[in-house]
């Protein structure tokens, strides 16, 4: 195995070892030796691969964005397979992808649990920061996702109609990773959605 590779695992290890600790003990909770105990690595190692604080905040930061950005993707792939037959999404279709996807995200508790830290925490770091909100690749991929989904639904599809169901897709899956594991996420999702086609009709 080539050094790059050794280094790219051990850059992984890292971040997994630092989500784990933000997790269960917080922000504060994260040092470099904190990380190298976690990870079962030498004194020293965390300290190499990321030499300061900072440094270690963006190696976990980007872990979560790179996460995130494939779960966008994976959601696009699977919403271009369900449509390739030519007919239009229904809603109950796209209420069943949006919540599998909350179910996805929900069961790595970890990394949804240090996301929410990190995005209190770092308002002292906003470039580490926006890498996690609405300034990022990964919102601005979610955005072409929901809104092409939208549209394959016959629904509406502007940036106020985006945005309010990435908002409560968010709402959806901070509610079960955080406070109730039972969330109805297929029910509420479709309850939305057939409103918002209500609304629409009533408008034309």
């Amino acid at each position: 195995m080539s050094s790059g590779s050794n280094g790219s695992e051990r850059r992984a290890a890292i971040a997994d070892s630092g989500i784990r600790i933000i997790a269960r003990e917080g922000v504060r909770a994260l040092t470099h030796r904190a990380v190298d105990h976690e990870a079962g690595i030498p004194q020293g190692s965390t300290s190499y691969y990321a030499k300061t604080r900072h440094a270690l905040l963006e190696l976990i930061v980007d872990a979560l964005a790179d996460r995130s950005m494939a779960d966008a993707t994976d959601l696009a792939t699977a919403l271009n397979e369900r449509s390739d037959d030519g007919n239009p999404l229904d809603i109950a279709e796209l209420a069943a992808s949006i919540a599998g996807l909350v179910e996805t995200l929900a069961a790595r508790r970890d990394d949804m649990r240090a996301r929410y830290a990190l995005l209190l925490e770092l308002d002292d770091a906003p470039a580490l920061r926006h890498k996690l909100t609405t300034q990022s690749e990964v919102h601005a991929l979610t955005r072409q996702v929901t809104a092409t989904a939208l549209a394959r639904a016959g629904l509406p599809d502007s940036d106020d109609r985006v945005e309010e169901l990435i908002a409560l897709t968010d709402s959806l899956l901070f509610h079960r990773t955080a406070i109730n594991k039972a969330t109805p996420l297929e029910s509420i999702l479709t309850a939305y959605l057939r409103g918002t086609a209500l609304t629409e009709k009533r408008r034309e």
